[in-house]
């Protein structure tokens, strides 16, 4: 009975770490692969807020950082929008490039 627990609980863990190993990857990959969206997506949220709330100078930087995140995620068509947008804003605040 001792034995047959034994191989029971090894077989799971054996199961389990397969299972792990297996799956690890493609959990991390679809990760690492949410992080530029969800780091987009939070510099827009902060720039819609310094439309809303802010001054033209905040405007202006927050633009700076969508436009930066763009960037970092290899995105070149929305980059370069919002580098026109950062520019317009800058513009705006009286601020040089």
């Amino acid at each position: 009975m001792k034995f047959r627990n034994f191989v029971l609980v090894v077989g799971l863990l054996l199961l389990g770490f397969s299972t792990s190993r297996f799956l690890g990857p493609s959990v991390a990959s679809s990760k690492t692969q949410s992080t530029p969206n969800k780091v987009v997506d939070d510099q827009v949220v902060e720039y819609n807020i310094a439309v809303k709330a802010g001054t033209k100078t905040d405007q202006c930087v927050q633009a700076g950082f969508v436009a930066s995140a763009y960037n970092q995620a290899k995105d070149a068509p929305n980059y370069e929008e919002w580098v026109r947008i950062r520019h317009d804003d800058c513009r705006a605040a009286g601020l040089p490039e």
